[in-house]
Parts: structure tokens; sequence; C-alpha cells
């Protein structure tokens, strides 16, 4: 279950559907909607749309997947680098998490050296997370800018 709904819908007066929008219609006002659990669609209307979409973390991967970016989206799964792991779902993310993790303390046993490209807030996270976990691994950061969390 979705733990924020019962807030969203009893005190806020928000309709929570967990799903995928498909479509947007902008003319008829319409959304083409895939609930989780369902094998079909469902159209809602609207008349305003705000598409809040987050972050998308993987320029190189055609849907954005990443390991910051969860594969939640039925048509991104197909292409999916990790296909066998469901991500809209918790236990999905926690063990693609779980992968990611073996082999970090796989390179770990080995000291082996790893470089992040990037000194931004996510660069710099992961910096100091891998050095506090993995403290034998060598750890190199890289950024075009001049210094590490800013121009």
């Amino acid at each position: 279950t979705f733990t924020l709904q019962p807030v969203l819908e009893r005190s806020m007066g928000v309709k929570f559907i967990w799903g995928e929008v498909k479509a947007l219609n902008g003319e008829s006002k319409t959304a083409t909607v895939k609930p989780i659990f369902a094998n079909t669609t469902d159209e809602i209307g609207f008349d305003y749309c705000i598409i809040c979409a987050g972050c998308n973390f993987g320029p190189f991967k055609p849907m954005g997947e990443s390991l910051w970016f969860p594969t939640v989206h039925e048509e991104a799964m197909k292409i999916s680098d990790w296909p066998h792991i469901d991500e809209r779902f918790l236990e999905g993310r926690r063990r693609h998490v779980l992968e990611e993790y073996h082999k970090l303390n796989d390179l770990a046993k080995r000291k082996a050296s790893m470089l992040v490209v990037g000194a931004g807030f996510i660069g710099v996270e992961w910096a100091t997370e891998i050095e506090h976990f993995f403290p034998d691994m060598s750890l190199t950061i890289i950024d075009a800018l001049p210094r590490a969390l800013g121009p």
C-alpha cells in the first residue's frame, strides 16, 4: 500500500492513483492512465495539468535509467539493464540496491580504485559514502568546474 494515500485523499481531498500516465491529450484535457495492478487503462479528465516528472539521471539511456532513477515505466522495463527487477515496488528497489552493494563490496575486497565523475551534490555524496563504507577503496573525483559543489 501507499502510506501517504490516506493523507492525500482524506486530509487534502486529492485523489491518488498508483499508476503510469500512458498518454496526455491537451485538446480533450484527458490522461490515459494504467493503474499499477491493472491490465487495462482508464481515461481521466482534468482542467489543468502539471507535469512533475522528477530528475532524470541517466542521459545515456533512452528512458533515463540509472541507480538514482528507478525503472518504473512499463516501456522502460523492457529495455532496462535490470529487467529482472521490478522497481515499482519497494522490494524490487531493495534488491537492486543490494545487487549494487555486492558489486562494490567485491571491488573493495580487491582494494580497487574508483573514479567518480562529477563533483556536484550526488558525486560528492557518492564519494563520501564509498569512503565511509568501503575505506579500502581508492577514490578519485573529477569535475569540469574548478571546485566541488559549485562554480
